[in-house]
């Protein structure tokens, strides 16, 4: 028996590249996994080389760290032979694991090529040894030394590729558990032959000087190439999960652009063009027999009222609480859009009858029965919804759309709350109000409108003491439009913004005009609707109105509804104690056909009640409406409002509401409303008292009549 002095130095730098060995393996192992085919054979080329040769260096310098004196040098076969055999059972090994995700048979194929390979390193390098060693020891002991390497390189690889994502603590001792074990499998063939040998370990073998020259060349230089390619494999591995994130990150960003070019950023619902594509996917599909489709277009009421008097923010809130509630009462198979603005659609499907399609209308509508809650106060919301179904009212997505949109549009003008199948009488209709809207929009943009102005004249004194301007559209075809014609279509537009802000501005223009020319100082009274009441500017308009005509604040009056103030009472007070600060009359125009409560107007800040005409109509032959007009007048006095009789048409009118003693009156008694020109000179003569506005006018009359 042979004694071997063993180089404790280079034994343990035998294990440390042992170790290295083992987690390069399997780094590179995790890496080639995941690599894409078309680079696979390269890259399995390229590390079998880098492992072969590091696990060639191995085992040579284990050999050099116990080599026994007699043996100080190698020939070429000795280095050759294992180094091929260790590159070839790389390439064997990464082959069974290399582009694709290896089930327990490809990862036991890999652990087997790798066994083999080390085994068989270690018996091409050992050469006489080997065979001293195999007579020694026999059969049972190198197939149990082979099991025991398989083993250990099986569950290394299963651990690693398994939990090659998880990141965790845990995971991170079971990898290097299972590279340790890799590692110790690398050395163990040589354990047994070391025990066999009874080598004695010293400190360093001074006569193996050439030997220690050769352990540190090949252990530098195998640490150099197996170091190198296990920064790659990781820097690899990072990097391909690097793009595969960006993979992730740009797919996410893709369908998330794809989301918001489909559907609508307030309320999650498909948009307009969603819409349309589930349209003519339908209508493709048209091979079954009896198949129909409708579409239900809805419109909310008066909702560019709602968002200019409370605010965009509870119109937008307003919009998804309404999304929300349609979609609580469809059906799965049906679809709800939102094309623009407050206009909603339903896509129905596999409708066998027009009577399927109401059924479903009248489910939307009932689902505005029950108001909506904001901050304690109730919200009233209704709809108008428009039907077409298909084939009948068109052929074409947009045909049945527009026409479903036309059906609605009839429908909110007949006061909305209710469903309406499209007719083909309906086209006409809509079509003049598409051309009245366009002519408004261009008239708004020209300012094709002019302000007449009736006079509020004294019942004691006869003079003028107010004028209220009153709008007039000057049509390019239709000639002078009275306002019953396009303001209730200009709220729906939210035109009643630019327009009502002109009105105010040329009022106030107006009235400082008439200070300068005929030194008459009268207020000139003027309606705020709903909307321009209700917006966020409408404090800093009136300022600003009264700034650029150099007029104070009492030279101008502001009417209201009792419906505006009513909407929401609270804020209504608190926007007319903002007026009055102004120096601003505010009055009660058409009293009596609202809430008529006086005892709750006294919350109010306002300054004059106007009684509508329908109580002053049949005021001399009904005495109901007598008893109803004395009562307003007494009860106004006793809280010290102004009361103004509006609708005086004759004198019998004028001696009662006289007799009643209503402070003011105004009505074609006087004269209709006149133009700016007309009203100027009415002032100029006599200081403005009735009988010189009769008598201006007439002079007017056979004036323009001479002319």
């Amino acid at each position: 028996m042979a004694a071997l002095t063993t180089d404790t130095s280079a034994l343990a730098l035998a294990a440390f590249m042992a170790v290295l060995q083992a987690c390069t393996i399997l780094t590179v192992a995790v890496g080639i996994s995941r690599v894409a085919a078309r680079w696979g054979g390269c890259i399995v080329l390229l590390a079998s080389v880098a492992l072969g040769f590091g696990l060639w260096a191995t085992n040579f310098v284990e050999m050099l760290s116990f080599w026994p004196p007699e043996r100080s040098s190698v020939g070429v076969l000795g280095l050759v032979i294992p180094l091929s055999i260790a590159v070839s059972s790389q390439i064997c090994a990464l082959l069974f694991i290399a582009c694709r995700e290896p089930d327990t048979s490809e990862i036991a194929g890999g652990a087997l090529a790798l066994a083999f390979g080390v085994g068989a390193t270690h018996c091409a390098a050992l050469g006489d040894p080997l065979e001293q060693l195999a007579l020694h020891d026999g059969f049972p002991w190198t197939c149990a030394s082979f099991l025991g390497a398989f083993l250990a390189f099986f569950g290394a690889l299963w651990f690693w590729l398994e939990r090659r994502d998880d990141r965790s603590g845990h995971a991170a001792a079971i990898r290097s558990v299972a590279a340790i074990a890799a590692a110790i499998a690398i050395l163990a063939p040589n354990a047994r032959m070391l025990a066999h040998w009874h080598l004695i370990f010293s400190p360093c073998c001074g006569q193996q000087m050439p030997a220690h020259l050769l352990t540190i060349s090949v252990a530098a230089v195998g640490c150099a190439v197996l170091t190198v390619a296990l920064v790659i494999a990781v820097c690899c591995d990072r990097l391909k999960k690097r793009a595969e994130r960006s993979a992730r990150d740009l797919e996410e960003a893709h369908s998330r652009l794809q989301y918001l070019a489909t559907h609508d950023s307030l309320t999650g619902l498909p948009n307009r063009q969603k819409f349309k594509d589930g349209l003519s996917k339908l209508l493709a599909d048209s091979q079954r027999p009896g198949r129909a489709v409708a579409i239900a277009v809805l419109d909310l009421d008066r909702f560019s009222a709602l968002n200019h008097s409370l605010g965009h923010g509870v119109g937008d809130w307003l919009l998804a609480e309404i999304a929300h509630r349609i979609t609580a009462v469809l059906s799965n198979s049906t679809m709800l859009a939102r094309l623009d603005g407050d206009e909603f659609a339903v896509l129905i499907d596999d409708v066998a009858a027009r009577l399927e399609a109401r059924a479903v209308t009248d489910t939307i509508l009932r689902a505005f029965d029950e108001p909506l809650q904001l901050n304690g106060v109730k919200i009233n919301v209704r709809t108008a919804i428009g039907v077409s179904v298909w084939p009948d009212d068109g052929r074409r997505g947009d045909d049945l759309l527009a026409n479903a949109e036309i059906a609605m549009a009839i429908a909110k003008k007949r006061g909305g709350g209710q469903a309406l199948f499209f007719e083909a009488s309906m086209t006409d209709s809509m079509r003049e109000r598409l051309a009245m809207e366009n002519d408004l929009r261009n008239a708004v943009a020209v300012g094709a409108f002019e302000l007449y102005y009736q006079p509020e004249i004294s019942t004691k004194t006869g003079r003028i003491v107010a004028a209220e301007a009153l709008l007039r559209w000057r049509h390019p075809s239709k000639g002078l439009i009275g306002p019953s014609s396009f303001i209730s279509l200009a709220e729906e537009t939210g035109l009643i913004i630019p327009l009502g802000e002109w009105v105010l501005r040329e009022a106030c223009r107006q009235a400082r005009n008439w200070q300068v020319e005929v030194g008459t100082t009268i207020p000139v009274a003027v309606n705020l609707s709903a909307a321009q009441f209700r917006h966020l500017d409408i404090l800093q308009t009136i300022r600003s109105a009264l700034s650029d005509a150099g007029l104070q604040g009492n030279a101008l009056e502001i009417e209201l509804t009792e419906s505006v103030l009513m909407t929401n009472p609270e804020e209504s007070a608190g926007i007319l104690k903002q007026i009055r600060k102004l120096g601003v009359c505010v009055a009660i125009d058409d009293f009596g056909t609202g809430y008529s409560s006086l005892s709750y107007l006294r919350r109010f800040p306002i300054d004059k009640l106007k009684i509508d005409r329908s109580f002053i109509r049949d005021l001399g032959v009904s005495r109901t409406d007598e008893s109803i007009v004395r009562a307003i007048v007494s009860l106004a006095r006793g809280v010290g409002l102004q009361v103004v009789a509006e609708g005086i048409e004759s004198a019998e009118q004028l001696e009662l509401i006289t007799r009643l003693e209503c402070a003011q009156w105004q009505g074609y008694h006087c004269c209709p409303p006149q133009p700016a020109v007309r009203f100027e000179t009415m002032l100029a003569n006599r200081a403005g008292t009735r009988t010189g506005l009769v008598a201006a006018l007439a002079a007017l009359v056979v004036k323009e009549s001479d002319t």
